[in-house]
């Protein structure tokens, strides 16, 4: 991989660069290359040259990243850095490399996943105006009328810096504060930066509360990063009776935006004392707790940006002592909590989410990482009963850990972290889970159920409309069966000679038609109960009455309109033999609808 990382990067060539640090430079802007995809930041923290970098298309999380670099006065191709190499964190430590202020470098950030490169980062670096410095640690020493200012430099003399030319671009700023008063002290550091350097504030008034912080100042009115304010009571003559002393150990304790003001009472023999504390608004101060005889105060309704001067006094009946003063910036100086975090176990990988800590006196919503414009999660884990670690970086509020060992137990912590300030949160519990066996189902037993699925809910409609259809058939029988005409009946008319001279055969006009006589009988259930023999003597009548001629005179009175002739074959032959009837022999059929009770 390291070869393909060497022909991309000597792709790049500092003649091609050129131009555009030309232009860079000379309007004092940072490089803007046509691939630039990241931010990058150069910090001094401790005298140690940290470079991170952020991408600006948060779709893209690489899993590892390589860092190259070129000086932009020599003539070479990129270098890759060995301890920035295939690195999950998102910045390098290059103390030793970049050691000469007026240069200017052009970094290249790679980000891959697996053997894929995700995006390619390249910029120009001028150290004078790209990069920020922070405040070194101190301490502060109070005696009678002076102040010993303790700065704690690096006990190894850094390579990366030249005193002189450090001073030449920033000015050391130690900040006193009294009272209302404010003084700025410009020490002036001689040979290199080692150990610790020691400057005295004196002329100082004893019996006085001052407050001391420390930063870089840059020439050229870039950003200011201060320091937390540390503050100390001068001692002097013993207080004399009656005299009020001020409160001990003031400061602020702050997590999630969470403000409060603490500080330990004094050694005062009368006792019951009471305390009031303020904030500045504008060139007054506000009362915020007044007479109270607790040792804290909440300011976590103060603006969350922005420098705040706060300040306490002790009071006994009518008497107070000095205010003690101290300056704090809740969004700069909070701690950020641990935040929560959620571990599910799916096979070989445990799949995570993370709950950024809720920020104090703000909408439920809200959470520490609406503060910060760069928010990103430092996740350790580690399998249960191992020292090995592993940690990655994730971007967003959801990550997943894969090709874990089965059946293993993993813990996993997670912390806030912001590149831009390289500012820590603290850790959150560890969280265990065990990861299983891959208990996902085929493809094709999921096919096959589908299908059968299917052809059941096809077969059940089937059925119903089965059912549905006997039912239909059953009820309609059963409340409307209907008549039938009888059998002989329909054995004449399916013939069909007979079924067209039924229909087809329409006598001539101006003779009387005459027909025979039919008549249809319905018989009732209860008819089915009589004896043989009145079905007999019912019948007997009724064929005595069918066979008398009856002509269509006759037919029109009794109410029989426009009756069809029926006649049979035999009747036909005959006619044929005796030639045509009179209209008296000629019998008729006539319908009769008969019940027989």
């Amino acid at each position: 991989m390291k070869m393909v990382l060497s022909q991309n990067a000597s792709a790049i060539r500092p003649l091609n660069l050129y131009p555009w640090v030309y232009i860079s430079l000379v309007f004092g802007a940072s490089l803007a290359l046509p691939d630039k995809a990241c931010s990058f930041k150069v910090t001094l923290q401790n005298f140690q040259t940290i470079f991170s970098w952020e991408l600006k298309n948060h779709s893209i999380v690489p899993t590892h990243y390589t860092l190259w670099y070129t000086i932009m006065s020599k003539y070479e191709d990129m270098k890759i850095v060995e301890d920035c190499t295939n690195i999950t964190r998102l910045f390098c430590d290059l103390t030793g490399l970049w050691d000469n202020m007026p240069e200017t470098y052009i970094p290249r950030v790679v980000g891959f996943k697996g053997n894929t490169v995700l995006v390619s980062c390249i910029d120009s670096v001028f150290l004078p105006v790209n990069m920020t410095l922070e405040p070194p640690d101190f301490e502060i020493v109070g005696s009678v009328d002076h102040i010993n200012v303790i700065v704690k430099f690096p006990s190894h003399a850094p390579k990366t810096i030249d005193v002189e030319r450090l001073q030449h671009h920033f000015s050391l700023i130690i900040e006193q504060q009294s009272e209302e008063m404010v003084k700025k002290h410009k020490p002036r550091i001689n040979g290199n930066i080692t150990g610790d350097f020691i400057y005295v504030m004196d002329k100082l008034i004893p019996n006085t509360n001052y407050c001391v912080s420390i930063y870089f100042e840059p020439k050229n009115l870039g950003t200011i990063t201060k320091s937390p304010v540390k503050c100390a009571l001068l001692p002097g003559q013993e207080p004399a009776l009656g005299m009020v002393p001020p409160p001990e150990n003031v400061r602020m304790h702050s997590v999630n935006l969470k403000n409060v003001l603490q500080w330990e009472p004094p050694a005062f023999p009368e006792g019951n004392l009471t305390y009031t504390a303020q904030f500045q608004s504008y060139n007054s101060f506000q009362d915020k707790c007044k007479y109270t005889t607790l040792t804290e105060c909440d300011f976590s309704s103060l603006s969350k940006y922005g420098d705040h001067t706060l300040r306490v006094r002790t009071e006994f009946a009518d008497e107070h002592s000095d205010w003690v003063n101290i300056t704090f910036c809740p969004v700069d100086d909070t701690i950020i909590g641990p935040p929560g975090i959620q571990v599910e176990a799916l096979a070989d990988s445990l799949h995570m989410r993370f709950l950024a800590p809720k920020a104090v006196d703000e909408p439920e919503t809200w959470t520490m990482k609406n503060f910060y414009t760069s928010w990103v999660y430092n996740v350790q884990y580690w399998k249960n009963g191992t020292d090995e670690k592993f940690q990655i970086t994730a971007q967003y509020d959801f990550e997943v850990l894969r090709n874990l060992e089965l059946w293993a137990t993993y813990c996993v912590q997670v912390q806030g972290f912001l590149p831009d300030q390289n500012k820590t949160g603290e850790w959150s519990q560890p969280v265990c889970e065990q990861t299983t066996d891959d208990e996902t189902t085929p493809s094709w037993i999921i096919a096959i159920i589908l299908i059968a699925s299917v052809f059941m809910v096809f077969l059940l409609l089937l059925g119903c409309l089965a059912l549905a259809w006997y039912i239909y058939k059953k009820t309609k029988y059963t409340f409307a069966p209907g008549n039938s005409l009888p059998q002989h009946l329909k054995e004449f008319l399916s013939r069909p000679h007979h079924s067209a001279l039924l229909f087809f055969s329409l006598p001539p006009s101006g003779e009387d038609e005459v027909f025979d006589k039919l008549s249809i009988i319905t018989a009732d259930l209860e008819s089915s109960k009589q004896s043989p023999g009145d079905i007999c003597s019912l019948s007997a009548s009724f064929q005595q009455e069918s066979l008398q001629p009856v002509s269509e005179k006759e037919t029109q009175a009794t109410g029989h309109s426009d009756p069809q002739p029926l006649t049979s074959a035999s009747e036909g032959h005959q006619s044929a033999q005796q030639g045509p009837r009179t209209p008296e022999q000629t019998p008729t059929l006539e319908l009769l609808d008969t019940g027989l009770v």
